[in-house]
This record gives C-alpha cells, sequence and structure tokens, in this order.
C-alpha cells in the first residue's frame, strides 16, 4: 500500500505527464503499444525474407554454408520478432 505523501508524487508525476507529453500519456492509460516506425517493419520483412531465400537457396543448392547463413539469419530475425513483442 502506498503512503499519502506517495500517492500524491504520482499524482504529479502523472500531471507532468499529461501536459509534458499529452501523446505519451493517453498510450500508457490506454494501454496500447506505438506503432513500430515502417522502418522497423520494413528491417522485420526484409529478414524474414532474406532468411527464407537463404535457406531455400541452399536446400536447392545443396549448400551447407548458405544453408548456414540462411539459419544464423532465421535466428537474427526470431530475436527481432522476439524483442518487438517483448517491448509490447
Amino acid at each position: 500500500m502506498l503512503s499519502h505523501h506517495d500517492r500524491q508524487e504520482l499524482e504529479k508525476i502523472e500531471r507532468w505527464f499529461e501536459l509534458t507529453e499529452p501523446a505519451l500519456a493517453a498510450r500508457l492509460r490506454s494501454g496500447r503499444p506505438a506503432p513500430p516506425p515502417p522502418a522497423r517493419l520494413a528491417l522485420i520483412l526484409g529478414l524474414d525474407i532474406t532468411a527464407g531465400f537463404l535457406m531455400l537457396l541452399g536446400i536447392v543448392a545443396n549448400s551447407p554454408a548458405l544453408l548456414l547463413i540462411g539459419m544464423i539469419t532465421v535466428t537474427t530475425a526470431v530475436i527481432v520478432h522476439l524483442s518487438r513483442f517483448g517491448r509490447a
């Protein structure tokens, strides 16, 4: 349980956020994260396409090197996806 003083301090912080960053305060109130910027979406899509292409090319060409690079790219894409959802 918060003390009276702590509640007052939290209310001051809330008022400060509403005055200085109204968009942030609205997002925090609604509980919805901000949409990712277009550059981040392009990076995620590019990683997914590249990973799939490299793995397919590695399988078709019977090239362990391409398959390994594709697997590393898939791992990177998974990390990017998880970091995206971790912040949400």
